[in-house]
Parts: C-alpha cells; sequence; structure tokens
C-alpha cells in the first residue's frame, strides 16, 4: 500500500508539473506573440533582407525547433502573394531592399525579382542599401529605383562559376575503390569517385549552362539599370566593382552613402520628421499579419503538387519526395471530383530511379482519368526531377532552371584494401551459391556481376528515354541526342524539346485553368503541411532568446557550406539503387 501512495502522489505531481510547464510556455507564446504585434508597424516602408529560407512550399522542409541558426521558411508563391499585398496596401509606400546576403538558386531568384518588378509597376519606390553587394544580392537589387553603397563597400560581380570537390585521390590513399556504372556521356554525377578532374564533356555542358545562366541576370540587370549587356564583360573582367569608388563610376550603384544618411532620405520620402524614428515593417512582421486565404469556388480546383527536394525511396521526410507520400498525394488527387487539373511544381535534382517511376506512372493515371496535368520548373527539374514530370501535357520552366540530365547511374564501393592493410581486419565466406553473399564493400564485383549492374542500369536508362519519348512526342533515338546525362538550361530546354512554354508558376496556373476549361478556380496544395502545436510553441519562445545566447549558437557562413556540402555528400553515398540525380547542387 505504501508503494501505490507513493506512485500515486508521484504520478500526481507529475500532471501538476506539467500542467504548471504547459501554462508557463503558452503565457510565453502569447508574450512573445504579443511582443511581435507591438513590434509590427503599420505605416512606413517594408524592408526585405531575405533572410528566409526560400522553399516551394512554406513550411515544406524539416526543422529543429532548438537550432536558433534555423531560418524562417517560405514559399516562392507566398511571397509572391505578400509583396502583391504590399503592393495595393496604402500603408506601405515603398520597398527597402537591405539584406548583406541572399541565399536562393537562379530561378529562385529570377522569381523573386519578377515579384518586385510587378511590386515597383504599382508606382511605389524601391531603394537598395548594402555595405555589400555580392553578385545574388546585386540581381535583385538592380531592380531598385536607387541602390546605394557605404563609401567603403563593393560590389563583388565578377561572373559565374563552379568549383566541385574531387575525392578519388583521396579514396586511393586510403584503399577505398567504387565500382561505378553509368549511362549517358555527359552524366558526370560520379566523376568526383572516378576522375581527379572534369572531365572535357563536363567542362563543356557546365560552361553553356553557366554562360545562359549569366546572360538571363545580365539581361535583367542591363534592363533594370538602363546599361548596355557588353559592360558587364570588362565589370567582370576586371573586378570593377570591388570599391565604392569603381562601383559608382562604372553605374553599377547610383549614391555613395551611409546607413544614416539613407535612412534620412527614407524619411523624408515617406513624410517622417527628422526627429522621428523610421518605420520599417520587416518582412517576417509583415507576413505574420496577413491572411493568405486562397479564393474561388471550392467545386473547381485546381491542385500543385509541389515535388521539391531529393527524390527517395521509403519513409518520408518534409522536403523529400518519396514513393509512399506521393502515391497517397496522387490517389487523393484522383478520389476528388471537384479537382480539375493539376499543377506540377518540381525543384528537384533527383535521386531515386525506381520512385522517380512510381511517381511518373501515378501521374499517367492521373491523365488517363481526365485531368490535365502541366508541370512546372524551379532551380532544378533534374534527372529523376524531369522524370517525373516527363508525361505532362505542358511543361513551363524558367529561363536560368537546370533540367535535362537525363541519365542514370550506379556506385557500390570496396572498403577490402582499407580493411585489410590499413585496420589488417580479414574475411572469409561460405557460400552456397556464386552470389548468395550479395554485393558489399568486402568482396570484389565478379566480371559477371558487373555484366548484371552494367545491363540494369542501361535497361533503366531504356526506360528513362521511352518515358520522355512518349511525353515530349520524339523518338528515343531523338531524346538520346539531346540525353546521355547532360544538364541544360530552361532557355535551351525549350530549343531543343524539353521545355513547351518559358514562364513560372503562374504561367502553369493559367495554362492549367485553361486545359480544364476554368474561368474560376481554387488552389488546393499538396503536400498539406501541418502545424505542430509544441514546434510553434517552442519556436515563438526561441524568439525570446537574446542576443548574446543567439550569437553563442550562430553558425558562421563558411561553416553552413560545409554542413551542406557534407549533407550533399551524405546522401548521394547513402543513395540505394540506380540513381537518377545531377552531379552536384550548384552554386554561384
Amino acid at each position: 500500500m505504501k508503494e501505490f501512495f507513493k506512485m500515486f502522489f508521484a504520478s500526481c505531481l507529475g500532471i501538476v508539473v506539467g500542467l504548471a510547464l504547459l501554462v508557463l510556455i503558452t503565457a510565453g507564446v502569447f508574450g512573445a506573440m504579443a511582443s511581435a504585434s507591438e513590434d509590427f508597424v503599420t505605416d512606413g516602408v517594408l524592408a526585405l533582407d531575405f533572410k528566409e529560407q526560400f522553399i516551394e512550399l512554406t513550411g515544406n522542409v524539416e526543422t529543429n525547433v532548438f537550432d536558433q541558426n534555423m531560418k524562417e521558411s517560405i514559399g516562392l508563391r507566398d511571397f509572391d502573394k505578400i509583396i502583391d499585398k504590399a503592393k495595393s496596401d496604402s500603408k506601405i509606400k515603398g520597398i527597402l531592399i537591405k539584406a548583406p546576403d541572399v541565399n536562393m538558386g537562379q530561378a529562385t531568384l529570377y522569381s523573386v525579382l519578377q515579384s518586385l518588378k510587378s511590386f515597383k509597376e504599382s508606382g511605389k519606390f524601391i531603394y537598395a542599401y548594402a555595405d555589400y553587394y555580392t553578385q545574388g544580392n546585386y540581381f535583385l537589387s538592380s531592380i531598385a529605383d536607387s541602390i546605394f553603397l557605404n563609401p567603403n563597400g563593393m560590389v563583388d560581380a565578377r561572373g559565374y562559376s563552379t568549383m566541385i570537390p574531387f575525392f578519388k585521390g583521396s579514396l586511393d590513399k586510403l584503399g577505398v575503390k567504387f565500382d561505378i556504372f553509368y549511362a549517358g556521356d555527359f552524366k558526370s554525377a560520379t566523376e568526383p569517385f572516378r576522375r581527379t578532374d572534369m572531365s572535357e564533356n563536363n567542362k563543356i555542358q557546365t560552361r553553356q549552362f553557366l554562360n545562359e545562366m549569366l546572360g538571363v541576370m545580365l539581361e535583367e540587370v542591363a534592363g533594370n539599370r538602363g546599361m548596355e549587356r557588353t559592360s558587364f564583360d570588362g565589370i567582370f573582367n576586371d573586378n570593377l566593382g570591388r570599391t565604392a569608388p569603381l562601383a559608382l563610376q562604372n553605374g553599377l550603384v547610383d549614391e555613395l552613402k551611409y546607413w544614416n544618411e539613407v535612412e534620412s532620405l527614407l524619411k523624408s520620402k515617406v513624410g517622417v520628421k527628422t526627429s522621428d524614428k523610421l518605420a520599417l515593417t520587416s518582412f517576417a512582421s509583415y507576413r505574420g499579419h496577413q491572411k493568405l486565404t486562397e479564393k474561388g469556388p471550392s467545386a473547381k480546383r485546381i491542385a500543385i503538387v509541389y515535388a521539391e527536394g531529393t527524390v527517395g525511396y521509403g519513409d518520408h521526410t518534409k522536403g523529400s519526395i518519396t514513393d509512399q507520400e506521393y502515391i497517397k498525394i496522387f490517389s487523393k488527387i484522383r478520389r476528388d471530383d471537384k479537382i480539375k487539373a493539376i499543377v506540377l511544381r518540381v525543384n528537384s535534382g533527383g535521386g531515386s530511379a525506381l520512385t522517380s517511376d512510381i511517381i511518373w506512372d501515378e501521374i499517367e493515371k492521373c491523365k488517363a482519368q481526365g485531368l490535365p496535368v502541366i508541370a512546372s520548373f524551379g532551380d532544378y527539374a533534374a534527372s529523376g526531377g524531369y522524370y517525373i514530370a516527363a508525361g505532362a501535357d505542358t511543361i513551363v520552366a524558367s529561363p536560368n532552371t537546370l533540367t535535362g540530365s537525363i541519365g542514370v547511374f550506379s556506385m557500390l564501393p570496396n572498403a577490402r584494401a582499407f580493411l585489410t592493410d590499413k585496420l589488417g581486419m580479414t574475411f572469409d565466406t561460405v557460400r552456397t551459391h556464386e552470389q548468395s553473399v550479395g554485393y558489399n564493400a568486402i568482396f570484389e564485383l565478379s566480371d559477371r556481376e558487373k555484366q548484371y549492374f552494367t545491363e540494369s542500369t542501361n535497361m533503366i536508362y531504356d526506360t528513362f528515354l521511352t518515358r520522355v519519348a512518349v511525353g515530349r512526342h520524339m523518338t528515343k533515338e531523338a531524346v538520346h541526342e539531346i540525353a546521355q546525362g547532360r544538364v541544360w538550361t530552361g532557355l535551351k530546354g525549350k530549343e531543343i524539346g524539353l521545355v513547351d512554354v518559358i514562364g513560372d508558376l503562374d504561367d502553369a496556373i493559367a495554362i492549367a485553368a485553361t486545359k480544364a476549361g476554368l474561368d474560376e478556380y481554387k488552389i488546393y496544395e499538396y503536400p498539406h503541411i501541418a502545424v505542430d502545436f509544441w514546434e510553434q510553441m517552442i519556436k515563438e519562445l526561441s524568439k525570446g532568446m537574446n542576443k548574446k545566447e543567439d550569437a553563442m549558437i550562430h553558425l558562421s557562413k563558411s561553416n553552413q557550406k560545409l554542413i551542406k556540402l557534407y549533407q550533399e555528400h551524405k546522401d548521394f553515398l547513402e543513395a540505394e539503387g540506380v540513381q537518377a540525380r545531377l552531379p552536384f547542387i550548384f552554386e554561384y
């Protein structure tokens, strides 16, 4: 009986403590919310610092609520909606771009720039200020009526390049090798594990798409700045933005000013007294006070299915494309007779060839049911990312989307020499059949087993070619000519038949509505992102951390890039089965 009462009172105490903790956390949340509300400025300038993590669908990213370095995420379509609201909001006089750096893919930059262009067409001003401009930040800031630069700053505009790490030399020293099988002369994803430099084919394709992406950027920047495109060759070659006076002299910026001078200019612009505080409304604050609801008749729906991240097999996580999750999504869409069309929004460099084919089949089932399917491409729609969209009725891409990469590969590591020569480990086996041990990192592949892998890789490549040929109404031979793992831009993709329309997500939605015969419709987005109560509470509480605590856990930009590079290669090496993916996620 004594033990019973001990357990009883301990349980009661646990419940009381739990309830007390819940009350404290809830109070903290509402306190944080109230604080956020107090920070909201209802009359002034919308300040964009682009600290948000730009993705396709808001919330579709794995988060660690205890990681204070994790950026808030926002979907591109939601960003466009909020800028559109600001455009018609009489309380917002203009936009200030004050971003030290931006972390976006090229098509995302292009999309954000178009949103800012639309805002500017309302007649409201856009100003840009920075202590220094990176190339991506300058790309966006070029839309500003005036670009201001710190007198000691710079515009780091030197053109596009990419640098790829190669591991073969290190692996050779360790005694680790890979058996690699690939289809496509331009399929360069495995080069870091079988070469010590880029192949000539890889250099050819990379040089071409970098030049085409540069062309898109120059067309926008030169047009926004009223400059000749040819003038940028000299600017890039001689790094003529390396000092503030040079940047001013070469027309990259309009004036050299310190922030307090720009602040005074903005006060004058919006009618604020010099002695008063400038009303800068942060994007996060403004976003938190906007209700983003979908309008239109519920009985006439267009489904946007976001396919972003790596194409994987099995368990699903946010920001990934898996067979299980997307079978559920497309099955649900087919059962909903209110859905009249599908827009497949792809931002993926690919991954599992098996999952890619499964999703392709799901889309074919939707088409067989009479649903128009329009594909819209973001930063990437390559390899497996292109595979899943190959059967779409119409394919829409941004001019600087990276697409194509129609090819496959598989890799098997062999660490026998490392384990034996470096660690002294040996292995032996008893088997009933020649291949009963299976493929592993210990035993060498026999010639017969290598032949099996070659056959499997070529078979999947042939299937990939067939899917594209049928979807694009081309012969398989014609697809093979432009496939072979080669990466193209959206502009070139349209020229060679992989893309139908150069445009954005809104263009794809309009095409879907036309094909479905809809004058009015309501957008439904998939996958559905559920808001976790506890995650939201912890997130709100974390906003109350002081600057000192935040700085202690802040990761430098270089360390963030190293972690990203590590995760990229970890996913690459842990992938199972034949892969259809881009070589690397390029940064410029």
